[in-house]
């Protein structure tokens, strides 16, 4: 019985998510992008932990009724496309001629990362950028680029959906796992504080934002290093 409630429980976690993703859009339609950003990363950090807890306590087999992974998806759809979709148009990021186009493509092409069976290799990397539009447009509204970059950064990533190239999966790797982890830790940290920044404006001239900017990018930059690495080696 003890498991059948444990089971139910994170079944209820992973469904939290689409709660943090409601309160996000509510922060969208307020205009509070910081508020926007810390429920997304909340929903993140839900389904980062889910499937963990889902295979620690045997979900699958205390609730064979419910699949799990089709809460997941909807759930992921909601705060990895939908809501990113909407910060993209709301926010501008894209030039108002091209907003609504902008959401279409995110919309449609995420609609097959979310329905391909060979989404992920047997060493657990993603195949085709993983509709990560949530950590992109985090990424568009801290580096502040022109619209028209913006517009083709999201184009370049829409076309990366249907070619192979290894995205890493973080928590998941089997290769240097430990320390991507770590890797993964900080970066998050340092995203906290960018989170700051766009609450607090005096926020923007701490004296030691250069040094953790760089160091943000140089941390992305072994996350590319990764995905570079997986893509070309050839796992049996």
């Amino acid at each position: 019985m003890a498991n059948k409630s444990q089971s139910w429980l994170v079944h209820i976690f992973t469904a939290s998510g689409a709660f943090a993703g409601f309160l996000s859009l509510e922060a969208v339609i307020s205009e509070n992008i910081m508020l926007a950003f810390i429920w997304l990363s909340i929903a993140f950090f839900v389904d980062g932990i889910d499937g963990t807890l889902a295979r620690k306590f045997n979900v699958k087999e205390n609730i064979p009724l419910i699949e799990g992974s089709i809460i997941d998806n909807v759930v992921d759809y909601l705060n990895y496309v939908f809501i990113p979709a909407l910060i993209i148009y709301e926010f501008d990021l894209v030039s108002q001629k091209l907003g609504l186009l902008t959401v279409f493509i995110i919309l449609i092409v995420s609609c097959y990362t979310f329905a391909n069976k060979n989404l992920k290799t047997k060493d657990n990397f993603f195949v085709g950028f993983p509709a990560l539009w949530n950590i992109l447009v985090f990424y568009l509204f801290i580096l502040e680029l022109s619209q028209t970059a913006n517009f083709l950064i999201i184009i370049f990533f829409s076309v990366l959906t249907f070619i192979p190239i290894k995205f890493v999966h973080p928590l998941r790797v089997e290769r240097m796992k430990m320390l991507t982890i770590c890797m993964l830790i900080l970066w998050g940290i340092i995203c906290c504080l960018f989170l700051i920044e766009m609450g607090y404006q005096e926020f923007k001239y701490f004296k030691y934002k250069d040094i953790y900017f760089w160091f943000w990018i140089a941390l992305t930059f072994y996350f590319i290093y990764l995905t570079i690495y997986r893509t070309v080696k050839k796992v049996h």
